[in-house]
Order: structure tokens, then sequence, then C-alpha cells
């Protein structure tokens, strides 16, 4: 719980910053995203993540180029009954498994056509995951938490609804380095959102 205080903490300072004036045009954008975890993620939370929620902040440098920084949140679990190896031994039963990925993450921007129109996009995003795995086994409950460093290339579709409001299409590749004892972790996401836009 301190770790996603640290999170939702961290996330919430560059809202401030979004209520700028319309001159620095900005890109502020909550979107739906769940998620298909894969390799290790996967392999211990085997089932596609409908939780999850995206928030962005970019900034115009030009008509083109944007800087930003991305969070977000994706819950992936799975009840199983598989036989787990765990502190040396194997351990049987009934088990409910759970990956909570908080990536945070600072990106560049690549908008392709004009202002106001059909807007396709390409991202580069790197910066850390927090990523906590759990499992319960009966009374007893084993987890861990750790800062990944990671990446995660996107593309995109910005949509324009009327001026100062676009939908947005997105998917991510998210690739998270191994630490602690978790190896590293990967998964994509889908996101399905609105951004809010000024001054373009």
């Amino acid at each position: 719980m301190r770790a996603i205080r640290r999170v939702m903490a961290f996330a919430l300072l560059p809202a401030a910053l979004s209520a700028t004036p319309a001159s620095a045009q900005w890109w502020t954008a909550l979107s739906y995203q769940p998620a298909q975890p894969m390799a290790n993620t996967q392999e211990f939370t085997d089932g596609f993540g409908w939780r999850g929620i995206g928030l962005d902040f970019k900034k115009q440098m030009s008509d083109n180029i944007a800087l930003g920084l991305s969070f977000g949140w994706q819950v992936f679990d799975q009840q199983t009954d598989q036989v787990v190896s765990a502190f040396g031994v194997d351990i049987s039963g009934d088990q409910f498994r759970y990956v909570n990925s908080f990536p945070m993450l600072a990106n560049v921007t690549y908008f392709l056509g004009k202002p106001g129109n059909l807007r396709p996009y390409l991202a580069a995003n790197v910066g850390t995951y927090v990523l906590e795995q759990r499992m319960d086994i009966g009374l007893y409950s084993i987890h861990e938490t750790n800062w990944h460093f990671g990446f995660g290339p996107e593309a995109g579709l910005a949509i324009p609804v009327r001026p100062g409001l676009a939908a947005v299409l997105s998917s991510r590749y998210n690739y998270a380095l191994s630490a602690g004892n978790v190896d590293d972790q990967s998964y994509v996401s889908f996101g399905l959102g609105l951004a809010w836009t000024h001054g373009y």
C-alpha cells in the first residue's frame, strides 16, 4: 500500500501543470486500459486483465512533437490449484495470484497529420514500473513489490470530436526489467479514452 500511495502522489504532481493557460498547448488524457499479460507475467497470472486505467500529460513542442508523462494501473489475477514451488518446497492448494503494475513513464510522441485532423502517432516511453506480485494460499500470503526500470513503445490514433476534445485509441508494449526476486515482466495494454487539448 505504501508503494501505491507513492505512485498516486507522484501522479498528482503534473495535474497542476495541466491547468496552465491554453497557450501552453497541453494534452491531458484519461483512458480505460485493459491489458494482455505476456511471458513471465502470463506464467504467473494467465488471464486477460480487464482492470486498467491510464493518465497522460503531453506538452506540444511543435505541431508534430510532444513531450510528456504517462501513468497507469493494470491489474492481472488468476485462481488456480497448480502446484507451485516457493521457499524451497512445493505448495499445492487453491491459490489466488495477483499482479498490480503501476507504470510511470516519460515519453516523446510524434504526431502524423495536421492539427485538427485525424492524427496517428508513435511514442517512445521510458521510466519505471512499480510491480506488486502476490499469491494467497489459504491463510497465507506471499508478496513482493519492486521498482523496475522499463520501457514501452506505443502507437495510437487521436480522433477529433470537437475543438479541444479528441477520442484516443492506443496500444503499448510494456517491458519491465527484473528487480529483486522478480524476473522481467511484460504485457500489452490497450487504451480507449478522451484527450482534452489546448491550442491545436
